[in-house]
């Protein structure tokens, strides 16, 4: 990737609830594959609050952090999170929104409020439920994301259009996005106007051979004015760091794609691609 500054704006720790990564070792591989700045973005899902502490992990993540730029300046570490839920309990995530300073904060869906499936959609064995359900499941999905759009505050969108990964990828179920394309649309016009950027997701390469969202979006978001994106590895595992940037380089600049963002005190910043 040459002399261009690559940066990671999703990657999880041991703060996370399905990670055991420590924050020293994410940095080490992020540095072993050429990034010069990433950022943690633990999960906080907002709708178990009541159920543990979700507050001490993100201030353990934020003082490892802090620590960790204090004492070396070769990859600069972000401070951020991964929020999900959020818009199902609005004060508890105003609380989130102001406990500490974030670089960035990451929008999610994780799980929908559908009849017999509230559960996280990656615990769901989508090859049980019928065509109807899953088109269901789908478009409450849709509609999640819409409400989180409408009601939070935050930086980029993360992972649209994620059941996928599961619903096709891992259980190899036959679904068309096309089905709702005027809500994909929406969410799409909704986040430009709100400035907020759009996620080019690479976990899902080895399993559906596309990024979340997929090109065919990328190009709806670059064809309405869509300019924002960034990058996210949403490694769990430091040898997932910054992978298959490289293909979504690639695949950005295609499209038309000029630069890349990250944020650092919730600020917007561009790099040239």
């Amino acid at each position: 990737m040459g002399d261009l500054i690559i940066v990671d704006m999703h990657t999880h720790s041991e703060s996370s609830h399905d990670s055991i990564c420590p924050i020293e070792e994410m940095r080490l591989s992020q540095i072993g594959k050429g990034t010069k700045i990433f950022a943690v973005t633990d999960h906080c899902d907002v709708d178990l609050f009541s159920d543990y502490d979700i507050y001490t992990p993100i201030k353990k993540a934020y003082d490892t952090v802090k620590q960790i730029n204090e004492n070396s300046k070769e990859c600069l570490v972000l401070f951020g999170i991964e929020v999900s839920e959020g818009f199902w309990h609005l004060d508890e995530y105003k609380k989130i929104h102001d406990f500490v300073p974030y670089d960035v904060i990451i929008g999610s869906v994780h799980l929908v409020k559908f009849p017999n499936y509230e559960m996280a959609y990656s615990k769901i064995d989508f090859s049980l439920l019928t065509q109807e359900t899953i088109y269901g499941y789908l478009d409450a999905y849709f509609n999640d994301m819409i409400h989180m759009i409408e009601e939070l505050d935050f930086d980029v969108l993360a992972h649209l259009t994620c059941p996928i990964r599961y619903i096709i990828g891992k259980y190899r179920r036959e679904i068309n996005l096309k089905n709702f394309e005027d809500k994909i649309t929406k969410i799409l016009k909704m986040i430009i106007s709100r400035g907020i950027a759009l996620e080019i997701n690479t976990s899902s390469y080895a399993l559906i051979n596309d990024s979340m969202p997929s090109r065919k979006i990328l190009e709806k978001y670059y064809l309405l004015g869509g300019r924002h994106i960034t990058l996210g590895s949403d490694a769990h595992i430091s040898e997932n760091a910054s992978s298959n940037f490289d293909v979504a380089l690639d695949m950005a600049k295609s499209i038309g794609f000029d630069y890349i963002c990250y944020f650092k005190d919730r600020n917007l910043n561009k790099i040239k691609i």
